[in-house]
């Protein structure tokens, strides 16, 4: 059999220890046949092989190892002494269990080997008080190895009396000599995993033959997990003299030095993958013991739940495995009590009444993705805001700015439940920021994503291990550091020369991406270093952590590389900053930058923008454009139309071939759903030559629904400060000014909204008489 259930498998090598054991300890017991300790070993290791064998569907093994059982059971509670007789037969039975464990082995299952004649040798040893086996064989001795046992000719008795005088016997007999016959090895040999051969085969080499297939005993070994941790560590200081060594040869010009050095480029990074797979184990691991927990929970709970498991193979670090745990089991009782509905709710909504909870894991981008998925109710986005409003997590102000998404993300705030009573299970707040929390101390994330109705999908992306990691390594203030790689977005350029430039809002800085405010932090002033001057050209790593996005401020990329992570000194842990530390290719040491601490210092920036009014707050827009507003000026024909900032969301782009229609309406299918479209063009009464393959667009969020205004194209965005206004308007508009010397109309944002979506603000009003939170102030826009 090539290729084995992993189940098998590793019982298999379990087996085969314990029955190697089993030889030792029977012998033993026949010195110190009152031996408790031994008795009882023996006991346990043969009722686990039963067990198993059970478990498995291995009958004969079954019934050969309970006959063995019944016998151990007696001598162990002494109704009869150990004997001669009774030594023979347990010795026996480990032999016949040996030849079924080969069969196994071979064929995937126990084949037709006889097993009757040792279970009435086992039987007759109970049945007679003396321990005299009444009309059954003798096991043959360890060195008269290939005698043929069947149904038709079991083994002569004689064998046991006189042994043939082959070779002198071997405590570790080659494998090539078990295999070849077609029943249990002797004592103390490999298993036997071959088909019926002559007795007495020559050892793999003798005749120049090839030896055999070694069995799966011999092709597993236990290392301990200390020796393996120090392979590693090992490994890992061969990488980094790896990467100095490649960077110092980079500078040289010797063809034949630059070879030696790619040839040991490569063999390093095979070594360092083969000792990284020895610390690999897969996933199954931590979920055989899910489906008892959904088991019993659903069973206590009134559910009925399929537990489907996709990707049991993919594997982690060593070390990994255990951190994901407890994150992964609450993931799935959650899934269990707030995910999937009862079977009446289900069976009324018109699902059936078994709802399916599904765990999947895949390797994507150099790192490990875990999904727990159910196609239960989903999550109700309003009933989360409600709830965080009425707990006071965030303020009206602020759900009026978030997406749904974003409000997803709330169920990770420390104490936050949604759950309407508690019980054992739920509902008492402790939970989901755990999950966060730990997943995160490992450089992981987590994420959400729920259709109401349909399902929810809780995602964790981690790393493969904690060992050698992928890293971004950055300059700041002549220093170097490591980033993870995991938490970088996207690299950004800012050239000190442009107009595009690192702003300020409220003292804190902020960078406009494509359309939407950055915050940011400077990774000088974090760390205490001399501050660069800000006209400068610097570098904005983009970074996601703590549930939100923010720049990080450098003054250069260097390069990505593998780093070996090395803990840091408590001096430096106290710091907060640092997750470890690493020797660059270079030579140099670089502390590794702790994402998350860094995320939490971009907080400041982001309250600093929504205190500004610069996040999309529309329930704080006025429509009026006064002093200080910033206005997104675009081109309708050739009008220049501006736009309030912070009305707009973001900024897209779409081909226009995605542009359809429904009834009289332009829509685009846009991030899962149909979103109303409306040309400023049309509204305007222009009506400009559609010669373009894609077509510009200003989005606008708010409470879950959104509309989206076609421009012809976007000029720029602008500080209206010193500008000339006009209360001269027209259908869609609301007054005019002069903005960089030109005549530009202000939007009537209020009226392109109704223009895509007529229902758009009754739907916010309904919103917020259920959650708290007028819109009156929309009106004057």
């Amino acid at each position: 059999m090539d290729e084995l259930d992993d189940i098998v498998q590793e019982f298999l090598v379990e087996s085969h220890e314990n029955l190697d054991q089993l030889d030792r300890d029977l012998v033993a017991l026949e010195q110190q046949p009152d031996s408790r300790d031994l008795l009882s070993s023996i006991f346990r290791t043969i009722h686990t092989i039963k067990g198993t064998s059970g478990f498995l569907a291995f009958h004969r093994l079954e019934t050969v190892t309970h006959a063995g059982e019944s016998l151990l059971s007696r001598l162990r509670d002494g109704a009869q002494q150990m004997n001669v007789e009774s030594a023979n037969a347990l010795l026996r039975m480990v032999d016949t269990v040996r030849g079924l464990l080969a069969q196994i082995e071979e064929q995937g299952a126990e084949g037709e080997m006889d097993v009757q004649s040792v279970i009435e040798q086992v039987t007759a040893c109970i049945e007679d008080g003396a321990g005299k086996p009444k009309a059954a064989p003798a096991p043959e001795p360890a060195e008269a190895a290939g005698v043929a046992e069947t149904a038709e000719a079991p083994a002569e008795p004689a064998a046991q009396a006189a042994p043939e005088p082959a070779a002198e016997p071997e405590p570790e007999p080659e494998p090539a000599a078990a295999k070849a016959a077609d029943v249990p090895a002797p004592r103390g040999g490999a298993a036997p995993a071959g088909p019926p051969a002559p007795a007495g085969p020559p050892e793999p080499g003798e005749d120049g033959t090839a030896p055999q297939r070694r069995s799966v005993a011999e092709s597993s070994i236990r290392v301990d997990v200390d020796l393996l941790d120090a392979l590693m560590r090992l490994v890992g200081e061969l990488v980094l003299t790896r990467n100095q060594l490649v960077r110092g040869v980079s500078e040289m010009s010797d063809p034949n030095l630059t070879r030696t050095t790619q040839r040991l480029n490569l063999i390093t990074s095979e070594l360092q993958e083969s000792v990284m797979k020895t610390r690999m184990q897969p996933i199954d691991q931590i979920w055989s013991k899910l489906p008892r927990v959904v088991r019993d929970l659903s069973s206590q709970l009134g559910r009925q739940i399929r537990l489907a498991m996709e990707g049991k193979d993919t594997e982690l670090d060593r070390s990994l495995l255990e951190s994901v745990k407890d994150p992964l089991t609450h993931l799935v009782r959650n899934a269990v009590d707030h995910g999937i509905e009862p079977p009446d709710v289900r069976t009324a909504a018109g699902k059936s009444a078994e709802g399916t909870l599904t765990l999947r894991a895949y390797h994507e981008g150099g790192h490990v993705v875990v999904e727990v998925q159910d196609d239960g109710a989903g999550i109700d986005p309003e009933r989360v805001a409600a709830t965080a409003l009425e707990r006071g997590v965030i303020t009206r102000d602020q759900l009026a700015r978030m997406e749904t998404s974003d409000i997803l993300q709330l169920l990770f705030q420390p104490g936050f439940s949604t759950a309407k009573k508690v019980t054992n299970v739920s509902g008492r707040g402790v939970g989901m920021d755990v999950v966060k929390t730990n997943i995160e101390k490992i450089g992981g994330t987590v994420d959400v994503d729920s259709t109401p109705g349909k399902g929810t999908v809780w995602r964790l992306t981690i790393p493969l291990t904690l060992a050698i990691i992928q890293a971004l390594t950055v300059e700041c203030s002549t220093e170097q550091y490591a980033i993870p790689q995991i938490a970088v977005d996207e690299l950004v350029f800012v050239d000190g020369s442009s107009d595009k430039n690192i702003e300020h809002v409220s003292g804190a800085p902020v960078y406009r991406l494509r359309g939407k405010l950055l915050p940011l932090v400077r990774l000088d002033e974090s760390l205490g270093l001399p501050v660069g001057s800000s006209e400068k050209d610097v570098y904005i790593a983009v970074l996601q952590a703590e549930g939100r996005r923010f720049g990080l401020v450098v003054d250069r990329v260097l390069n990505t590389e593998e780093i070996v992570v090395k803990p840091l000194a408590t001096l430096l842990k106290d710091i907060g900053v640092y997750q470890g530390s690493t020797i660059l290719g270079d030579g140099k040491v670089a502390l590794i930058l702790d994402v998350q601490s860094l995320a939490r210092r971009s907080l400041l920036a982001a309250q600093a923008v929504e205190k500004a009014g610069l996040g999309g707050d529309s329930a704080q827009s006025s429509g009026a454009v006064g002093s200080g507003n910033r206005l997104l000026i675009t081109g309708v024909g050739d009008r220049r139309v501006a736009v309030p900032l912070d009305m707009v969301t973001r900024l897209e782009e779409f081909p226009v071939e995605k542009i359809e229609r429904v009834g009289s309406r332009e829509v685009v299918q846009y991030r899962g759903r149909i979103l109303p479209l409306v040309r400023l063009a049309h509204l305007l009464g222009a009506y400009p030559a559609e010669d373009g393959d894609s077509v510009p667009v200003v989005v606008y969020s708010e409470r879950g629904r959104s509309v989206a205004l076609a421009v012809e194209k976007i000029v720029d965005i602008v500080e209206d400060s010193t500008v000339t206004h006009s209360d001269l308007d027209d259908s869609g508009l609301t007054g005019s000014a002069v903005i960089q010397q030109r005549v530009t109309e202000m939007l009537d944002v209020r009226q392109a909204i109704l223009a895509a979506d007529v229902n758009f603000f009754d739907a916010i009003d309904q919103y917020a008489e259920n959650y708290g939170g007028g819109l009156e102030e929309m009106s004057a826009v």
